[in-house]
């Protein structure tokens, strides 16, 4: 089931703890309550002293819109919703500011292996803007990849943001099922992903 009923879908309203952030077209984006959730469970510092930056706020309301339009949400108000939306915002803020050496490790191969030469580059995006569409496949390929001890490795570099590998592969498996449900009707992850971006805060100005 669906978090929105069927004649609202392609809106593509995500819920926010307590809030309705409408995402695109002529819809209201609500981005101060949206930063505002992300203060409230996200522990790195630079976003307790200030409300997330507008590039990191849309680079989640992007995914949540993009996943919502492959229909993969979980149905609106309940705890698993809750929990997509807090593993969205949460597993940017580890991978792109932790300091943990497994963390960065694995983010920096997982990128590497599906980007090769480009890694750095796309990293270094990743780092100032937020979710990309390349990360997301990144870690939700080596998510299947990657020998089960290399993921019970990045346990002590999760549990300061109150996650843990088991939150890690539902979300990565909630990627993988979105690239699956938007192929099977003839949509590219990567392109709906950029449609969204296109639209939300901080957007890159071409």
């Amino acid at each position: 089931m669906s978090i929105l009923p069927p004649s609202t879908r392609e809106s593509c309203p995500v819920i926010v703890p307590g809030v309705r952030a409408f995402l695109f077209g002529s819809l209201l984006v609500s981005i101060p309550l949206l930063s505002f959730a992300m203060n409230q469970v996200s522990p790195i510092p630079a976003q307790r002293t200030g409300t997330a930056s507008s590039p990191h706020v849309g680079s989640a309301m992007a995914v949540l819109a993009t996943l919502e339009q492959a229909h993969v949400l979980p149905p609106e108000g309940t705890k698993e919703a809750d929990h997509v939306i807090k593993s969205v915002i949460q597993f940017q803020s580890v991978f792109a500011n932790s300091a943990d050496p497994s963390v960065q490790n694995f983010v920096r191969r997982a990128v590497t292996r599906t980007q090769g030469e480009h890694a750095a580059d796309v990293l270094a995006q990743f780092r100032s803007s937020g979710w990309t569409p390349e990360v997301l496949e990144a870690l939700a390929d080596a998510d299947l990849h990657m020998p089960v001890a290399e993921l019970r490795s990045l346990t002590t570099g999760f549990e300061p943001f109150n996650l843990s590998v088991e939150d890690f592969q539902r979300f990565m498996r909630l990627v993988r099922d979105g690239e699956q449900a938007l192929a099977s009707r003839g949509q590219n992850f990567q392109a709906v992903y950029g449609s969204h971006r296109k639209t939300m805060p901080g957007a890159p100005v071409r």
